[in-house]
């Protein structure tokens, strides 16, 4: 299988070295080829931005990228034509096309993992990957994102092009949105996104070029008074969600599940079980360190679970921060993490 990988890297210098070099370490035994596009997107120089991206420049030409493209402020393109220049380079000699962009942070495992998985599985068409986007800090991320990321380049007459984000269309006509997909089992990747951290220089353009290019603009908000990142209140009220929780991994980090908190409803929701086993959910108040409750679960792979106490409702209490939720099997803890709501 010739796999191309798509890298979108701007503005990231810190970034590079991390995202890199495990593709490069695996280059040569997986006939890995590599495309890279590298400029500002041109309605962030039309909402008065100007180009960052001279360091970052120079930390991927010391890298044997098969294809890079740089734009300048005389030839900014869009997200979706700067892409499309880099799959145009790949899409007829590769099998796989494979999304990566500069804030991703892949392990070689989680690379090899997912080469197997795609490998063993050829009656999908394209594959979405989970992904743990890191917020506010290098220590909190949300759960939940989990886009199209991988596509096979012999199905429905082969892809056409980029025509929104992460999106292609095929030569066929047909839309990809319909075509057997499957996302990446956690289990096999999880894997680390630096997102939207406060402390990031891109956020702030970030939350103008989404509120720009997304109907219903951006989840989260730029305060210039304190310059901080913030969750966009508006936003979330006005699709009657909640805001995200987040999460902080104390030591380990479970992959066989998922925890997430319902303000509304005071539980523990404990989804996307990959194997069956039995487990010890222990919950602490996270400030204390008191325990709260603690409960046995028989998970079954598929099935979604809720743990659920009068002591949960504590949205009242303005104090109250974060829970702590430890899951122990046969004595030995599996998953350590603050839940912060």
């Amino acid at each position: 299988m010739r796999i191309g990988i798509l890298f979108t890297i701007y503005n990231c210098e810190k970034y590079v070295d991390d995202c890199l070099k495990p593709w490069f370490n695996l280059k040569q035994k997986y006939d890995i080829t590599m495309a890279c596009t590298s400029g500002m997107f041109k309605p962030y120089l039309q909402l008065g931005f100007k180009p960052k991206n001279k360091t970052t420049l120079q930390k991927l030409i010391q890298y044997d990228i098969d294809y890079l493209i740089s734009t300048g402020s005389k030839s900014n393109i869009d997200e979706d034509r700067s892409r499309n220049t880099a799959l145009n380079f790949l899409k007829e000699d590769c099998d796989i096309i494979w999304i990566v962009d500069g804030d991703e942070f892949y392990t070689e495992t989680e690379i090899e993992s997912i080469i197997n998985y795609v490998n063993q599985t050829p009656e999908f068409d394209w594959y979405s990957i989970n992904f743990k986007n890191y917020t506010f800090t290098e220590k909190t991320f949300i759960d939940g994102f989990c886009p199209p990321r991988i596509f096979r380049t012999n199905r429905n007459d082969g892809i056409k092009e980029f025509y929104f984000d992460n999106h292609i269309s095929y030569n066929n006509g047909d839309s990809f949105e319909i075509k057997p997909n499957q996302s990446i089992p956690r289990n096999i990747a999880w894997v680390k996104h630096y997102s939207w951290l406060t402390e990031d220089s891109r956020s702030m353009e970030k939350v103008k070029y989404q509120n720009q290019r997304f109907v219903g603009g951006c989840a989260f908000k730029w305060d210039e008074d304190y310059q901080n990142l913030e969750f966009n209140e508006e936003f979330y009220n006005s699709r009657n969600l909640e805001q995200p929780i987040l999460h902080e991994t104390i030591d380990k980090l479970s992959k066989d599940f998922s925890i997430d908190f319902s303000r509304s409803d005071s539980l523990f929701l404990v989804n996307n079980v990959e194997n069956n086993l039995t487990a010890d959910f222990k919950i602490y108040n996270g400030q204390s360190g008191n325990l709260m409750y603690q409960t046995t679960l028989n998970l079954e792979s598929g099935v979604k679970y809720f743990i659920w106490s009068e002591l949960f409702k504590i949205l009242d209490v303005q104090s109250f921060k974060k829970f702590r939720m430890e899951v122990v099997v046969d004595d030995n803890i599996i998953h350590n993490e603050f839940i912060h709501i």
